[in-house]
């Protein structure tokens, strides 16, 4: 055993006068640097596998919520070619109505927005991931600003496009930030913005959408009014032209007397939209579609339930959100107001079923009673007529042994 551990250190000293100290010094670096490697990508591998097979409770409420977001499962929008782009000429700036159209056509669409889109998401009207939309957004700040979808999944305006090159591209913008006291900034960042989805788009038909009515008594009113969206709607309208894009009127559907939104379609805070006010809006783009493209196939929305964690809210001054009244927003944008009121009406229809229910219980226990009583009393009577019968046929029976002893009597 000395033998062989003198051999090793004699073996040691000679490779260590090989090398030399200065070459086993960096041999040595190189080793440990490699281990450290080896340690760094190890735990980076643990992470992810605790990030994704983990078998805690929430992982598996999170794969439960989000089980619909896969790749897979997310329909994909068509990729628009050179062949697809079409320049409005005057006659088609104003997108009109096609009769006959398909909701196939919305399968060839992306939809670039704020809170209004957020809801046509939310409601089930538009797919997750064909709309690039958030809570509060201004048109000067899309550009810059980093979104995330019900899916979880993040984007950039550039990423986004990049990755959906869609025939037709519709920019539902310009509400939030209308109360700009400067309008040629106002004009000149919706122009630039324009501009980039334009570029970063080159195959892809652009259709500016006019800015849907408010209620001018609303909470939002000192942010924005009817009498401001109808200037920046001939802007956007000039624009459409000059740049031979489209322009889609969807106000004409919303608004109701005076310009305002109608009721119907309010969604309780006069800027917002209800359910009915996205199904209007929904349909109208189907009927209006860009023309030479195609509406074949079948328009089918994976709905993902909307993380109230996950979704992102713009509150700055050009939002025009109050953060006292976030919460109320919130409830709109994730539809629990609507779905409350149904609620509401279940339970009213519910208890007004019920009442009748109870009601007609109460009348059928009475016709019950009142068949019952009839019932003893056609027996009482009954068995008086039985009584009467018996007493009579004694009366007669009794009768006939009188006469019967009177005969014997006088016999004798």
């Amino acid at each position: 055993m000395r033998l062989k551990r003198r051999i090793m250190s004699n073996r040691f000293e000679k490779i260590m006068q090989h090398f030399g100290t200065r070459k086993m010094v960096i041999i040595s670096s190189v080793v440990i640097a490699v281990i450290f490697v080896i340690i760094l990508l190890g735990m980076f591998v643990f992470s992810k596998m605790d990030r994704t097979g983990g078998n805690g409770r929430e992982n598996e409420e999170m794969t439960a919520d989000y089980a619909d977001a896969s790749e897979e499962d997310i329909p994909v929008v068509e990729t628009a070619t050179e062949g697809m782009k079409n320049e409005s000429t005057p006659d088609t700036t104003i997108l009109a109505k096609k009769e006959g159209t398909k909701e196939g056509y919305l399968n060839r669409c992306v939809f670039l927005g704020d809170s209004r889109t957020v809801a046509m998401v939310n409601y089930g009207f538009f797919n997750d991931d064909a709309a690039l939309a958030q809570i509060g957004i201004s048109h000067p700040a899309f550009a810059s600003n980093k979104f995330i979808n019900n899916a979880g999944k993040e984007y950039t305006l550039k990423s986004y496009l990049g990755s959906h090159q869609a025939p037709v591209i519709y920019i539902l913008l310009g509400v939030n930030g209308i109360n700009d006291s400067s309008e040629t900034h106002y004009k000149n960042t919706f122009l630039t913005l324009i501009d980039s989805v334009a570029k970063m788009a080159p195959n892809s038909n652009i259709v500016l959408v006019s800015i849907g009515p408010v209620d001018d008594n609303g909470i939002y009113k000192k942010n924005v009014q009817n009498a401001w969206i109808d200037k920046y709607n001939d802007f956007l309208l000039k624009t459409a032209k000059e740049k031979h894009f489209f322009y889609l009127d969807i106000a004409e559907i919303l608004k109701g007397p005076g310009g305002q939104v109608k009721a119907e379609y309010n969604g309780g805070d006069g800027l917002h939209y209800s359910r009915k006010g996205c199904e209007a809006i929904f349909r109208y783009i189907a009927e209006h579609p860009v023309p030479g493209i195609s509406d074949e196939g079948e328009y089918v929305v994976k709905y993902i339930k909307p993380d109230p964690n996950r979704i992102k809210v713009t509150t700055g001054d050009e939002s025009g959100i109050d953060e006292d009244k976030l919460a109320e927003l919130m409830d709109i944008m994730m539809g629990d107001s609507e779905n409350q009121a149904a609620s509401d009406a279940n339970t009213q229809n519910s208890d007004e079923a019920t009442s009748e229910e109870s009601s007609f219980y109460e009348d059928s226990e009475e016709m019950k009673a009142e068949e019952e009583e009839m019932i003893v009393e056609g027996e009482e009577e009954e068995e008086d007529e039985e009584e009467m019968k018996v007493e009579e046929e004694e009366e007669e029976y009794e009768k006939e042994e009188e006469e019967s002893f009177d005969q014997s009597e006088e016999n004798w």
